[in-house]
């Protein structure tokens, strides 16, 4: 496991709201810095919320309401004035649906440089091809990045969404359900790529999968019906949980 520096997320007391609905509850956890985090919980217990929480990404949905804090290395990103754009190119967020843009494979990827005023061809190539690699993509698609990423595999699809975080030089990964309609060599793929990226990054990864929290994550956080039940490294959590309710998730009592 990565040594642990720092928390490099905090959240303080935090709430979501849709509407009338209370997604997350006054939830306290910190994200260690260097690490791999799974969010568990079965259907509705907010872990997709949470994720988007930790970006400012749960706004593209009308009447949404988010009370407390959430800290980036001590900052809240909630606080007047917070520059918006640049806290989600800090912390990327790979949705649950890989839906690349109706572009090529290297537009795909060189967009957020190219929002963020990068337009000089050789540097572009230089990140399109840093970014490729790291996802585990470049050796399938070098000889076509001017193909239409439409016409990718589901499972390269899904590549080419973390390329395309990873080219804005994020900090925190968040990865949304990342075996989420995959074939299973598709999601060993996957899953070889976030044990490398952990090495550089923060990872927050939402997983229905207790087999895959196990392989990739160093901590679980465990949520029902909006509340963090229980937060601590993987192997505590899954050989010595402290609630009865994370014992009962986890050994597949109840979902």
């Amino acid at each position: 496991m990565v040594a642990v520096t720092d928390d490099k997320l905090v959240m303080r007391d935090l709430s979501v709201y849709y509407g009338g609905f209370q997604a997350l509850s006054s939830i306290d956890l910190s994200i260690p810095a260097g690490a791999a985090t799974a969010v568990i919980g079965g259907s509705g217990a907010g872990k997709s919320s949470l994720l988007r929480s930790l970006c400012r990404m749960n706004e593209l949905w009308d009447d949404v309401r988010t009370e407390g804090q959430v800290l980036l290395d001590g900052q809240d990103i909630y606080s007047p004035g917070v520059d918006v754009t640049e806290v989600r190119r800090r912390v990327g967020l790979i949705a649950r649906h890989p839906y690349p843009f109706p572009k090529s494979i290297f537009d795909n990827v060189a967009y957020g440089p190219r929002v963020h005023g990068i337009r000089h061809r050789h540097e572009l190539d230089e990140i399109v091809k840093r970014s490729l690699k790291q996802a585990g993509l470049w050796n399938e698609v070098k000889g076509r990045l001017q193909d239409s990423a439409l016409s990718l595999s589901p499972g390269q699809k899904a590549s080419l969404c973390i390329a395309r975080a990873l080219a804005v030089q994020p900090e925190v990964l968040l990865i949304d359900d990342p075996a989420y309609n995959l074939d299973p060599v598709s999601v060993a793929k996957i899953e070889d790529v976030i044990l490398e990226l952990k090495q550089q990054y923060t990872l927050v990864l939402a997983t229905n999968s207790m087999q895959q929290a196990g392989r990739v994550s160093d901590y679980i956080a465990f949520l029902s019906e909006g509340f963090l039940v229980e937060f601590g490294p993987t192997s505590d959590v899954f050989a010595r949980p402290k609630d009865r309710r994370t014992e009962d998730y986890i050994t597949g009592r109840f979902s």
